[in-house]
């Protein structure tokens, strides 16, 4: 039997239609699908957040759940399977999964689905199809996930972050990828006023472990001295990379802050999920990528070229992944930027881009379809 749990019953405060939004997986699905969640919960809406078990601790789910006009369902959906005799296990979860996603479609009376893409929204897109109600997906990434390519044919709209190649109908629409509402209250990072610039390594919301071993590296090399780092190395290696760092570099298991900490960064070196590549466009921060090889479909190599025209960046992706080309990917990186007086100021303006735009639009256009 599929392990699941409703983390939290939504009690009958707001009056407006009921907006049910799988998000899940990594912070990839899961901020954005909360960004949209706020917006439709600030015009008067309730908001049922359909996620994993293992989501359920996410901090920003944690503070979504806050509010009495969210319902948080969790389930264990599984991944999509190739292997035939893995097929009898994966209708069985898929069906608990869809089971549970009835129970409170059915009990909070939802409007209309929005799924943003990545196996675990498939239970509810599928929901969706079945009865016939309206569908809506966000496909974060440049290169299209499997239940975007599936169900693109039955949603009403299909959000775009990025712009595609070919010419699509009408309902595509590319809206950008929204971002978490810390980014609209975003306060300007202090000027520093010492002589180290400050290097930001993330890899995304689980961590990364080839970005942790290029921080060690890099902190035995002479050029580290004028750096101070900020590392977010996930929960996993948190203890291990703590132990080992200089006693004036910032280690974290999880970003909490992330737009102040963009903010205070001169550089940064990250992974490709699009919610990072979004926010780092925000940031306008110069950036070494390292997209992730076993992304399915190359789907972040193909972000990372997508954002070369609008942030300035530079790309490592060396396959298999070597600690010591990328450390002379990223030293390079530095001298080429350090040349230029003006690449990366201590202190700077907030950027300009309205950081709630994307998911403004994405609610007036499925407020426009019920």
């Amino acid at each position: 039997m599929a392990k699941k749990s409703v983390a939290r019953a939504a009690q009958a405060v707001a009056t407006g239609p009921t907006l049910l939004i799988a998000a899940g997986g990594t912070g990839g699905h899961i901020n954005p699908g909360i960004s949209i969640a706020e917006a439709w919960l600030a015009q008067g809406g309730r908001v049922i957040l359909a996620t994993l078990v293992k989501n359920v601790e996410y901090p920003d789910i944690i503070r979504l759940a806050r509010n009495e006009a969210v319902s948080i369902v969790a389930y264990d959906a599984p991944r999509l399977v190739k292997n035939p005799l893995k097929l009898w296990s994966f209708f069985k979860r898929f069906r608990s999964a869809y089971r549970l996603v009835r129970q409170v479609s059915k009990a909070e009376h939802t409007a209309a689905i929005v799924g943003m893409g990545g196996y675990s929204s498939f239970p509810a897109v599928a929901y969706a199809l079945f009865n016939r109600l309206p569908l809506f997906l966000c496909e974060q990434n440049a290169r299209w996930g499997i239940v975007t390519r599936l169900a693109r044919f039955f949603a009403r709209r299909v959000f775009l972050s990025f712009p595609a190649a070919a010419k699509l109908p009408q309902k595509f629409l590319v809206t950008g990828n929204p971002l978490r509402s810390a980014f609209q209250h975003a306060k300007a990072a202090t000027k520093n006023t010492g002589r180290s610039r400050t290097i930001f390594f993330v890899g995304g919301s689980q961590g990364a472990h080839d970005i942790n071993a290029l921080y060690q590296a890099f902190c035995q090399t002479p050029e580290a001295k004028g750096y101070r780092c900020i590392v977010s190395t996930g929960p996993q290696q948190h203890s291990e990379i703590a132990r080992s760092a200089r006693r004036l570099d910032d280690i974290r298991p999880f970003i909490v802050d992330m737009p102040e900490t963009l903010l205070a960064a001169d550089f940064v070196v990250a992974r490709c999920g699009s919610g990072t590549l979004s926010e780092l466009v925000w940031a306008q921060k110069p950036a070494l990528l390292i997209p992730f090889p076993f992304a399915a479909a190359n789907h972040q190599r193909a972000n990372a070229d997508a954002v070369t025209g609008q942030l300035d960046c530079a790309i490592f992706d060396e396959r298999p992944f070597g600690t010591e080309a990328a450390l002379a990917g990223l030293l390079g990186f530095l001298r080429t930027r350090a040349q230029n007086k003006t690449a990366a100021p201590a202190a700077r303006k907030l950027p300009a881009p309205n950081a709630a735009a994307a998911q403004l639009e994405i609610v007036r256009y499925i407020k426009e379809e019920l």
